[in-house]
């Protein structure tokens, strides 16, 4: 009997301790936010000082661990094979998220959707088309007629095939029913130098690479990518105002979580992002950065996916984009 009893009580005081730790509150330990790219990146540098409000609201530290590689397929793919606990998140981006799945799908082996549980939309930076200062092209009318006029001559470059300075440009092709010449390069840098020295035509890349060029008379704006005009650009005409209406491209930052993270976490740390995104050290980052606040909730997010996830396989089978 008292050995009976023994057990039972062991058996009571289990129960006790498995009832208390799964009914831990969230979190009670250190979250790790995934970063695919690597540090010092305006993504990078925004996700910190994010990171650094949502952590002081949960009370518990949001480490920011980098893990670039593949145009930021490496490290989405490791977070869609993560625990769906609610400890490793990630800073999803618009390139490796609904990009790379449809041009890439043999290495990003992952859904937007199906392999993620959306949080919450955090910021979006439009591109701006620019040509160089010498350029007799003044406005976007002028480099459509240029290219109507004679097919695949005018060229535009790019950081890459694939990324979104390409298929924004690609949009760009098919909105005005025109061909334009792409020439990728190994990154931005290069394309900038040859776009200034006038090898290229025309290029597209984010607002918050191209100002300070523009701010210092290197290249001359003739779009913005988005559907309104930028703030910190005002004075440049979107592409849709200049005959193409519904036309908007624009990069975005999201976070998201393994598949079937619980709804309450899930909501948890939508509540604390949107928090952090009216902190005043927060705005004044986004403004630094030129970006504006990506304003979704996780189910808008999801629905958000879909779209330019369709968007993107439509823009990459229209123009044959392939990827060696």
């Amino acid at each position: 009997m008292k050995h009976f009893s023994k057990i039972a009580a062991g058996l009571a005081l289990a129960l006790t301790v498995g009832s208390a730790l799964a009914q831990a509150p969230y979190p009670d330990h250190p979250i790790k936010l995934v970063v695919p790219f690597p540090p010092g990146q305006s993504s990078d540098i925004l996700m910190r000082i994010v990171g650094e409000q949502v952590g002081a609201k949960l009370r518990q530290p949001v480490v920011i661990d980098n893990r670039p590689g593949a145009g930021g397929v490496i490290g989405t793919q490791y977070v869609a094979s993560q625990p769906a606990d609610g400890y490793t998140l990630l800073m999803g981006g618009s390139g490796p998220m609904t990009i790379s799945p449809s041009l890439q799908p043999g290495v990003a082996k992952y859904d937007a959707v199906k392999n993620f549980s959306p949080i919450v939309g955090v910021a979006r930076i439009a591109q701006v088309i620019v040509v160089p200062v010498s350029s007799p092209l003044r406005t976007l009318a002028d480099l459509v007629n240029a290219a109507r006029k004679n097919p695949a001559t005018v060229t535009f470059g790019s950081s890459g095939n694939g990324t979104t300075q390409h298929l924004f440009m690609e949009m760009l092709s098919s909105a005005a029913n025109v061909k334009l010449s792409h020439v990728p390069y190994k990154g931005s840098a290069p394309a900038l130098n040859d776009l200034m020295g006038g090898q290229i035509d025309t290029m597209s890349d984010t607002i918050t690479a191209m100002l300070p060029l523009i701010r210092a008379g290197k290249v001359r704006p003739i779009a913005v990518t988005s559907g309104k005009r930028w703030p910190t650009l005002a004075e440049v005409p979107t592409v849709a105002e200049q005959g193409y209406p519904g036309f908007s491209a624009e990069g975005w930052i999201s976070l998201l979580a393994p598949a079937n993270t619980p709804p309450e976490i899930v909501q948890q740390l939508e509540t604390a992002v949107q928090q952090a995104l009216q902190d005043d050290a927060v705005r004044g980052k986004f403004s630094e950065l030129g970006f504006l606040e990506l304003k979704l909730d996780h189910v808008q997010l999801r629905d958000f996916l879909q779209s330019e996830s369709a968007k993107f396989r439509k823009v990459i089978d229209a123009a044959g984009v392939k990827v060696d």
